[in-house]
């Protein structure tokens, strides 16, 4: 087998290309083997799992990006290697479970009485008439596991148009929807926070010397009610790790005269970086999987007024229709840090930056403002005045949770473990949980973690004739031997090749031809050894 020293990015990049082009194409998440040593020395993207034969390293002042779900990865970065020495950076920022969408701003009117134009037109100007405006929408919630969750829609806003009458006119005035509320932040190791309420509309006006329409009242919606965060999941001290979970999407603002603004996505969740050494592993560098900060919920539609719609003397302001300022949406959630796991089976040094933060609610949306009308008829007409309240702005979004991280070493007293480690929550109205820190004084065993990644999932279990083998995680070993059916005592029954499952990831056997009982079922992937029952009805 080839040995690669010293391999620099340079020379390594041209045959990477062809590489990872078609593995890549197949699988964002496949195992790739490199036999030999492995120094990246230029900034590059890594997606899946990489089995190296000799030492991994990363150059000083180089960085490894985790190419995350929302361009195309699987979000994490899995290193199995004799050595491994961390010089650079491996930057797995807001590589994990992506963020919720944003919901849509309010955009309908609706009537009862046909008169929706009235908000910017005349309708029926003789006549008692109603409208109703839409509230902002909510976002989506987040991805993954501890995923925050969506807020609810804002309300309507209603109130009477306008109303020529023969001694004096009557103003029409529509009273506001509200936002939608805003999105909970991811958990992870830590707990997120829940999404704020949406921006409040109105139904507040003032009036001198002109009379509103009491043909129908004047409401102002109430703002949606915040996502709640998402759930803690996983461990602080065993074998499992994750990606952090993303955030829910912000509320979109309510509709006035001017339409509402969509909310901005959630945060994505922190990425995953692995790093298993058989030998020595060394980090003074910097790894990071922080989650995203959440964005900005929805603007609100400020207000605005009809054509004067009646004809007579005093063009005054009880000829028109005018709305109030709507409430905003409130802000996505940020995104959970992800997951930082750290082997050793021998010793480790390590004293550079590992940080596993959660992100920060995004802020509210901006309110709608009212407007104001005047006139000065004189004698005759008198003086008038009529001004719409102003919507409310909307609150912010859910913090995000910090992540997990977690180094394995067999003794700490014979290695270096006292790195710069962060995994606080984000920053809201109430702050997102710390997520773990542990360093488990003993040996984790790299067997079994391979193991794990290669398991394989039997079904259906019990069966008549075919059961179907496959990869519990969408991954591809270098090796697997024959597939073996074993009876109790541990007699091969029947055996078949493992060419399916390794080009497919899945085989199916047909087990029709043996006698109903207990059997097993007896492969060994990448040299360890797998054993599953099943039961032949």
């Amino acid at each position: 087998m080839k040995k690669h020293t010293n391999f620099t990015l340079n020379k390594f990049i041209i045959g990477l290309v062809s590489i990872f082009t078609s593995q890549f194409a197949q699988s964002q998440c496949a195992t790739t083997p490199f036999s030999g040593d492995w120094t990246v020395s230029s900034d590059i993207i890594l997606s899946g799992t990489y089995s190296v034969t000799g030492t991994f390293k990363v150059a000083s002042n180089v960085t490894v990006y985790v190419k995350g779900f929302a361009s195309g990865g699987c979000g994490k970065l899995e290193i199995y290697a004799q050595k491994i020495i961390i010089d650079g950076a491996i930057d797995g920022n807001y590589a994990g479970n992506l963020g919720g969408t944003g919901g849509l701003g309010g955009n309908a009117v609706t009537s009862i009485t046909g008169d929706q134009s009235a908000i910017n037109t005349c309708s029926n100007k003789d006549n008692t008439g109603v409208l109703i405006i839409e509230g902002g929408k909510f976002g989506n919630s987040g991805s993954g596991f501890g995923a925050g969750l969506q807020g609810q829609n804002g309300q309507t806003g209603s109130g009477p148009k306008q109303q020529c009458l023969s001694i004096s006119d009557e103003c029409g005035m529509i009273g506001s929807p509200s936002g939608a509320g805003g999105g909970g932040g991811g958990s992870y190791g830590g707990a997120g926070t829940a999404g704020g309420n949406g921006g409040n509309g109105t139904n507040t006006y003032t009036a001198t010397g002109v009379n509103v329409s009491t043909g129908y009242v004047v409401v102002g919606g109430s703002g949606g009610i915040g996502g709640n965060a998402g759930s803690i999941y996983g461990t602080a001290n065993a074998s499992d790790i994750a990606l952090g979970s993303g955030g829910a999407g912000a509320g979109g603002g309510g509709r006035s005269y001017n339409v509402g603004l969509a909310g901005g996505k959630g945060g994505n969740g922190g990425g995953l970086v692995k790093l298993v050494a058989v030998d020595s592993i060394k980090v003074i560098g910097k790894i990071y999987v922080n989650g995203e900060n959440g964005t900005n919920g929805g603007d609100a539609g400020n207000g605005g007024i009809s054509p004067n719609c009646c004809s007579d003397g005093c063009d005054d302001p009880g000829e028109a229709t005018l709305s109030c300022g709507a409430g905003a949406g409130s802000g996505s959630g940020g995104g959970s840090g992800g997951g930082i796991f750290i082997e050793t089976q021998t010793i480790a040094l390590l004293t550079g930056t590992l940080q596993s933060n959660g992100g920060n609610g995004g802020n509210g949306g901006i309110n709608g403002i009212g407007t104001t009308t005047n006139y000065s008829g004189g004698v005759l007409c008198g003086n008038e005045t009529i001004a719409s309240g102003n919507g409310f702005a909307g609150n912010k979004g859910g913090a995000g949770g910090g992540g997990r991280i977690k180094i394995f070493v067999p003794s700490c007293s014979s290695s270096t473990v006292t790195p710069n480690y962060i995994c606080s929550g984000g920053t809201s109205t109430a702050n997102g949980g710390a997520g773990s820190y542990q360093v488990i004084c003993a040996a984790n065993g790299i067997a079994e973690n391979q193991k794990e990644q290669y398991a394989l999932t039997v079904y259906p279990n019990p069966t008549l004739s075919y059961v179907t083998i496959k990869f519990k995680y969408d991954l591809t070993p270098e090796n697997i031997s024959e597939i073996n059916i074993l009876n109790t005592i541990g007699e091969t029954v029947k055996t078949f090749s493992s060419e399916e499952l390794k080009s497919t990831n899945s085989a199916t056997l047909d087990l029709s031809d043996i006698p109903a009982g207990i059997y097993f079922i007896k492969t060994t992937i990448n040299h360890l050894s797998y054993d599953y029952k099943i039961i032949k009805q």
